[in-house]
């Protein structure tokens, strides 16, 4: 008797780790802008009755701002249209390490923003833009400071993302 075997369905696999598929930092800085602009803001117009066009869940002033550090971090890896939120951070990096507050480096200007992001509870946008400029100043800033970027990176590209 012989037996014959039939494919019903093709294998599943995943190539080489990429859990998501291809996505790349601009993807990802795409994705993530999106979550943000979806979870900070209630969307205008309507009466504001019933459930469509409502936001299912806030992010939180906290969540807002490491999904910008993260956001920034990939506006950095990705380059192209990408580059405004680096073009910010070293704006304000700029501002202070110019000479006019004497001898102050990234380092220093990192620590304003850490110091400014512990403090100070902002809304969701501006602690989603505030986590989008510290993310380009602590990737120059360099030490201690690249310590996000290096975890969002590696990250990203253990899930194969990036």
């Amino acid at each position: 008797m012989q037996l014959d075997i039939i494919t019903l369905a093709a294998p599943i696999s995943i190539d080489a780790g990429k859990v998501l598929g291809t996505v790349g930092a601009g993807g990802i800085a795409l994705a993530l802008t999106g979550a943000m602009i979806a979870g900070i803001r209630e969307p205008k117009g309507g009466d504001g009755g019933g459930k469509k066009g409502k936001i299912r869940k806030k992010m939180t002033p906290d969540q807002a701002q490491w999904t910008g550090i993260a956001a920034g971090t990939f506006y950095m890896a990705a380059g192209s249209i990408w580059t405004v939120g680096g073009q910010l951070s070293e704006a304000l990096s700029s501002l202070f390490t110019g000479g006019g507050f004497g001898e102050a480096g990234t380092g220093a200007v990192s620590l304003l923003l850490a110091a400014i992001m512990y403090f100070r509870e902002m809304t969701p946008g501006k602690s989603a833009v505030t986590g989008i400029v510290t993310a380009g100043v602590w990737a120059s800033a360099g030490g201690i400071w690249g310590i996000p970027q290096a975890l969002i990176l590696t990250g990203a590209g253990a899930l194969g993302i990036a």
